[in-house]
């Protein structure tokens, strides 16, 4: 039987239709995510996005978005809380009237107005500082926004998005996020995996779709993609995920289009720079039984302390830093207790 073919429109789910365009998806996990995304798509449940850097998180937003019968027609504002300054916070999401403060020459809505009737994704949510949150979780609550040289409340009425690479819950339960916050925004919650949990499968696929949209925008053609490039492209580690993948593809692209054909010459050396850091994570065929021993000890002390890493960390006597890092090394994710799967709160 050969491997499914991948996902990039995926058909009609309890009469809802959904478009997910430019997600590739052969790998079960991924398809199981997209599954969960096409269920919960046609409804105004608040929803959480988790991931690390690169896996997509955006992708999964507009997909939930585009999934919505009503919200679809409507905007979809993306904000990166991280890159707003802590001075520009509320005449970024509120916004102002012309003349409330220097430099206000026009009336301006805010984030908060611009997604009314769509959806607004706040992209790296974990990044706000705690006074912002509470101003965030006010207009979650009243549904309304007053704008800055304005008394008049305005109504706003957006589905909220919110996608992080942080534990939300762990700095709930320290004090560095707000608890009511995050209950309010994870209603529903998706999973991102790595790509190394992905597998195989999804680098081979997204690194073929890849080549052949840079092929076909650039009028070159392609031909047959040799399968010993395939090969060598799924072994890889990706750090940063599908972005360095696509990163990657890119650049095989344009050499492969500037030599005129499929030089191992050339292209081995792109990939070993991609290898360069697989190297210092390890295959699992190529761990050794410390290695083995380590891991097992290290998932054993998650389980104990309910996969919070803070806690684990203390007890391996390590920093949380070096805990993450052997989790990755390790290729530990919160499955390989068999307790948390892709979705929260659903």
């Amino acid at each position: 039987m050969g491997s499914p073919e991948p996902i990039s429109l995926v058909a009609s789910v309890a009469a809802t239709n959904l478009a997910i365009r430019g997600i590739v998806a052969r790998s079960q996990v991924m398809r199981d995510l997209l599954q969960d995304v096409m269920l919960y798509s046609n409804c105004d449940a608040n929803a959480l996005v988790l991931g690390d850097t690169g896996t997509g998180k955006e992708s999964i937003a507009r997909a939930l978005h585009q999934g919505h019968g009503k919200r679809r027609r409507g905007p979809f504002v993306s904000v990166n809380c991280g890159a707003i300054p802590d001075g520009l916070f509320e005449s970024e999401f509120f916004g102002y009237l012309k003349g409330a403060f220097t430099g206000a020459v026009a009336d301006h809505p805010g984030y908060l107005e611009q997604a009314h009737g769509g959806t607004l994704f706040l992209d790296e949510l974990g990044e706000l500082p705690l006074h912002q949150q509470v101003k965030l979780l006010r207009v979650l609550e009243q549904r309304t926004v007053t704008r800055l040289g304005s008394r008049t409340p305005v109504e706003v009425d957006f589905r909220l998005v919110a996608a992080t690479n942080r534990d939300l819950r762990h700095m709930a339960e320290e004090g560095s996020f707000r608890a009511d916050l995050y209950y309010r925004v994870a209603v529903l919650g998706f999973r991102l995996p790595s790509l190394d949990e992905r597998g195989p499968e999804d680098k081979r696929a997204i690194f073929e779709s890849v080549l052949r949209r840079v092929a076909e925008r650039n009028g070159h053609g392609l031909g047959a993609i040799p399968e010993w490039l395939l090969v060598e492209v799924a072994r890889l580690h990706f750090q940063g995920n599908v972005r360095e993948l696509i990163n990657l593809a890119e650049r095989v692209a344009i050499t492969c289009q500037a030599t005129g054909g499929w030089s191992a010459d050339l292209l081995l050396p792109l990939l070993r720079r991609n290898q360069g850091i697989a190297m210092d994570r390890p295959m699992r065929g190529a761990w050794t039984t410390h290695d083995e021993a380590e891991r097992a000890r290290i998932i054993s002390h998650l389980d104990t302390h309910g996969w919070r890493r803070q806690v684990t960390a203390a007890a391996l006597g390590i920093s949380r830093k070096v805990l993450w890092e052997k989790m990755r090394k390790y290729c530990i994710h919160e499955q390989a207790s068999g307790g948390h799967g892709g979705r929260l709160g659903s």
